[in-house]
């Protein structure tokens, strides 16, 4: 395995995950441990373990190559972009929450990435109402988590 950027981003990511463990094992739950309840620790700790599998995984496959620049000139205005738009969303979701600011960005987001692929307006549309649908029923039935309805709707 070569020393490369894939490498050295994937042990930083490693690392990174293990700082989350360590600190997610600090968070107290407000319930007793009777009660079923999993606690704030499961997902953060849960999401950590997954990005080391995948850091792992990267790490052996990119790492026997030699590593490509990470981006090119078009590639960071598409970071540019798509951090533009993510600034957008976080404004939208405060002002009119989280269905309609989801519905409007998804496919912002998809055409941003999309780099030379073509797009069909209504993939586009279907993935951007059952991305919504599918992260909202977990968020509201199964996380339990309140998404934000918007200033203008209170």
């Amino acid at each position: 395995m070569k020393l490369n950027k894939n490498v050295v981003f994937s042990l930083a990511l490693i690392v990174f995950a293990g700082v989350v463990i360590v600190l997610s094992m600090q968070l107290q739950s407000l319930f007793l441990s009777q009660s079923g309840d999993i606690g704030p620790k499961a997902f953060p700790i849960g999401a950590a373990a997954a990005l080391i599998l995948c850091a792992i995984g990267k790490m052996l496959t990119e790492g026997r190559h030699e590593a490509k620049p990470l981006f090119d000139r078009e590639g960071w205005k598409r970071v540019g972009i798509m951090f533009a738009i993510m600034i957008g969303y976080l404004a939208a979701m405060w002002y009119v929450g989280y269905l309609i600011s989801t519905l409007v960005f998804t496919p912002m987001l998809v055409v941003a990435m999309r780099e030379d692929r073509k797009l069909r307006p209504v993939t586009l549309a279907i993935f951007s109402v059952v991305t919504t649908t599918v992260l909202y029923f977990v968020f509201q039935n199964i996380i339990m988590v309140t998404l934000p309805t918007g200033v203008l709707f209170r």
